[in-house]
């Protein structure tokens, strides 16, 4: 099927996929997050990075081509961070 032959329907479907995958990929970071936090806890050491976090988002807006703005990047990055942040002080 060609681009020029999709419907909405066919372009909403693609989203749909496309959004389960985001949220796959997501539970998989925050995942790796409260690994991060357990060793971090078990060698005494703070669970919260302010400059790794100020890096990645840096990161990640120099590596972003569009068309999701930088602010956009910081925002939802921001958001994943702090949700990690609270996995990885509530997991032991």
């Amino acid at each position: 099927m060609t681009q020029e032959s999709m419907d909405i329907s066919d372009w909403r479907a693609k989203i749909d996929t496309v959004d389960q995958i985001l949220v796959d990929l997501v539970n998989r970071r925050l995942e790796f997050a409260i690994e991060i936090g357990r060793i971090k806890r078990a060698s005494g050491q703070q669970v919260r990075d302010a400059a790794r976090e100020r890096e990645l988002i840096e990161r990640l807006q120099r590596y972003n081509n569009g068309p999701m703005s930088d602010a956009a990047i910081n925002e939802l990055f921001t958001r994943i961070i702090a949700e990690a942040r609270i996995l990885e002080g509530e997991t032991s």
